[in-house]
């Protein structure tokens, strides 16, 4: 009898699948503006591959999504929203400034169809998967001289 395997255990096993499939992130130039990097999470279902991005306090003109090739961009920039001589800060935990995340995807996925959307602060990131034309049968004509 075989036990069944933990959380811990499937998250092992299903990590390097995805990984194969979201490929390497980019982080910022480290010679660029000071700037800090958003949470993400990477996580795949029936449809396709999911993204989802914690972005509190941006809106949706501040930030931008762009699709080239199998890699997915998302720039902006997390403004502060009390600024001046007259504020003196206590104590400052927040992070502001700009940001870039690049996410290179791999396998069957359908990149002219990825859709975003940034509600209560996370942006989602929807990317479905292609037909699978494995399990279909086409007939190719032969061309004859």
């Amino acid at each position: 009898m075989s036990k069944r395997p933990n959380r811990k255990e499937r998250e092992e096993r299903e990590a390097p699948d995805l990984h194969e499939k979201v490929g390497r992130v980019t982080f910022l130039d480290p010679f660029g503006d000071p700037a800090f990097l958003p949470p993400a999470d990477v996580n795949e279902n029936a449809g396709g591959l999911v993204i989802r991005l914690e972005l509190p306090g941006v809106q949706g003109d501040e930030v931008a999504v762009f699709v080239q090739g199998e890699t997915i961009e998302v720039v902006g920039e997390k403004k502060r929203d009390l600024c001046g001589s007259s504020v003196s800060f206590l104590c400052l935990e927040r992070t502001f400034g700009k940001f870039r995340r690049c996410f290179e995807v791999t396998g069957c996925l359908d990149m002219g169809m990825v859709k975003a959307s940034l509600a209560n602060g996370v942006l989602v990131l929807s990317i479905p998967k292609c037909e699978d034309r494995r399990g279909r049968r086409r007939r190719i004509k032969v061309e004859a001289e």
